[in-house]
């Protein structure tokens, strides 16, 4: 009998053993299918420059570009350009030009007739004009770099020297500026000017577009 005790006790210890063998075996294998797998992003911050539209600030420039004198053929223009800016959406600008003015259609077909003598085809014009920004924005250069911008408008009146008289001049146009630093822009900018002429024979009124790239500092 107590043989027969024995070998039950014996039976259950070895029983109790091997459970416990396994729930030991099975717990670090729970365990580790229980523990979150953690992904830890390789992202690095990037850094973007922006440059600022001054505003309540003056503006100087230089320009050049294509100028179309209607009858007299295009030619290359060089102009100045002073600024200042009342608020982040309105500016004044005074501006000069320079151009000069080819031959006639007739002139060409006529031979030795001129309509104009040289110092006359000297085109020379001033403007004072009113700016305004209509769609501000930003132009990125690759992931490293934002320039702020603005397309803008442009309405004013002025004077041409052009064949020998000084006449009234409207002009109006559309340009665009991107900063590129905190003082220096790049402009692109078109624009038309209308004056009257009778150099031909017939007094009309005439319009002549002016287009041209520039940079201003702001100062």
């Amino acid at each position: 009998m107590e043989s027969w005790t024995k070998r039950i006790f014996l039976n259950l210890s070895r029983a109790g053993l091997a459970l416990a063998l396994l729930i030991a075996m099975a717990t670090p294998v729970a365990a580790q299918e229980a523990a979150p797998s953690l992904i830890e992003p390789d992202v690095e911050p990037q850094t973007i420059s922006e440059t600022l539209i001054s505003s309540g600030d003056f503006e100087a420039g230089a320009f050049v570009g294509l100028m179309t004198i209607e009858d007299f053929e295009s030619s290359l223009v060089w102009s100045g350009r002073l600024a200042y800016h009342l608020s982040e959406s309105f500016f004044l600008e005074a501006n000069v030009g320079v151009a000069e003015g080819g031959e006639t259609s007739f002139e060409k077909l006529a031979g030795d007739v001129e309509l104009l003598p040289g110092n006359d085809r000297k085109y020379l014009y001033y403007d004072f004009n009113l700016g305004f920004n209509i769609l501000p924005g930003e132009a990125f250069v690759g992931s490293d770099y934002a320039f702020n911008s603005n397309f803008y408008l442009l309405a004013g009146a002025g004077a041409t020297d052009f064949a020998g008289d000084l006449r009234f001049t409207g002009n109006y146009g559309v340009g665009y500026q991107m900063l590129l630093t905190d003082r220096l822009s790049l402009h692109l900018r078109v624009r038309q000017h209308l004056h009257r002429i009778d150099v031909t024979g017939t007094d009309k009124t005439v319009v002549n577009t002016e287009m041209g790239t520039g940079v201003s500092v702001f100062f």
